[in-house]
């Protein structure tokens, strides 16, 4: 990840108290009842009705109860006890050591009816059932506001770095993602720990969208991943070579047409190797920040020439190498912070690697610096 956010501590997270407690009293031999739940939720059970042939949301927490007591008493108490560990997200993603919800292991009657069950309560009722508005007395956008304001020094998304939060009033708010994602871990849909606003890039299929950032989808073993909310040291970026457009395959010259950059990217820190790693494979980060720096490397050329220019005008630019080097490297520390400006860690990489004594022509095309012979 490119930086850390801040977890932002709401009154929404009341709704974490269902599942816990719908788990845990669902162990006995019984049968169902509102007497599973929280006393603020059953006003919300008791007000569901199905709709255009769909089951109530009462009906769906039934089906997952009779799913549940088709299980051995131990497999109950072991859902339970794996729940409780898993509502620290942050330790799963950590310790590989640690056990995961794996429901369809149960039983796939379980899996399904948990599956059901998440697409309504996340999906529909924490945004429209005015009953849970009522009873929580907030809502899913004020939650967004909440981390918005919590997190107001960050406008990029620190999951990619290229593309910012909707964070003007006006705009539609950005998806949460589930970190853990809900397909595979249903139990986790609606637990305000376990989900992580992202921006709608990075939450698409094909980046993170329903990837598993707990096991390797290679190898299938267990992975350690950043965890959202935690402090990291961050990631180096560099560039590794350049080949100019001459040097590509006819069939890449179309999408580079300007040469295309290799990044290296790799950890800060050397106990975050693993985790550094694991985001670069769920986000498709390799990919995305070599065709990033491929394709708008020319845009940081013309706000050098037409802004940080014009705002020094006591700089000359000349064909002496080490003042080039000097001018840019200037530009380059004020390009920004990482959380307010997308693509800040690409772009002084770039800036960095025409500085280098072998990309010298490099430097002098950046600065339109043309040599003769």
């Amino acid at each position: 990840m490119i930086y850390a956010l801040k977890y932002t501590s709401h009154p929404i997270e009341r709704v974490n108290q269902v599942m816990y407690l719908f788990l845990e009293r669902s162990i006995p031999n019984g049968v169902y009842s509102h007497a599973l739940f929280p006393d603020w939720f059953k006003e919300v059970l008791a007000l569901s009705q199905a709709k255009d042939g769909n089951l109530s949301f009462d009906d769906k927490f039934r089906i997952v109860f009779d799913a549940i007591q088709g299980l051995s008493m131990q497999r109950r108490i072991d859902l339970f006890d794996e729940f409780k560990v898993g509502l620290d997200i942050r330790s799963i993603c950590t310790d590989t050591q640690l056990p995961v919800i794996l429901t369809e292991l149960y039983s796939n009657e379980l899996h399904s009816a948990l599956n059901i069950l998440k697409d309504h309560f996340y999906g529909v009722a924490l945004s429209t059932n005015k009953t849970i508005q009522s009873q929580l007395k907030t809502t899913l956008l004020d939650h967004y506001q909440t981390f918005k304001n919590t997190n107001n020094s960050g406008r990029v998304c620190p999951f990619c770095g290229l593309h910012e939060y909707s964070l003007l009033e006006g705009e539609s708010k950005d998806d949460y993602d589930h970190w853990l994602y809900k397909a595979k871990y249903p139990i986790y849909s609606v637990n305000f720990s376990n989900l992580v606003p992202m921006c709608g890039k990075c939450n698409q299929t094909g980046v993170k969208g329903v990837a598993d950032v707990l096991y390797n989808k290679t190898t299938g073993l267990r992975r350690r991943s950043f965890y959202p909310y935690d402090d990291n040291a961050g990631i180096d970026v560099k560039v590794a070579n350049f080949n100019p457009v001459s040097s590509l395959p006819d069939e890449e010259k179309s999408k580079y047409p300007y040469g295309y950059f290799n990044l290296a990217i790799s950890h800060n820190a050397l106990g975050e190797s693993d985790q550094v790693q694991t985001w670069i494979d769920v986000f498709n980060i390799q990919v995305r920040y070599n065709s990033y720096l491929s394709l708008y490397y020319n845009g940081l050329q013309t706000e050098f020439h037409e802004q940080y220019l014009p705002d020094h005008p006591e700089i000359i630019l000349t064909n002496n190498l080490e003042q080039l080097r000097t001018i840019v490297s200037s530009f380059r520390s004020q390009l920004g912070n990482l959380k307010r400006r997308t693509g800040v860690e690409i772009d002084k990489a770039y800036l960095d690697f025409i500085c280098k004594d072998e990309n010298s022509y490099m430097l002098f095309t950046f600065c339109n610096i043309v040599l003769t012979v």
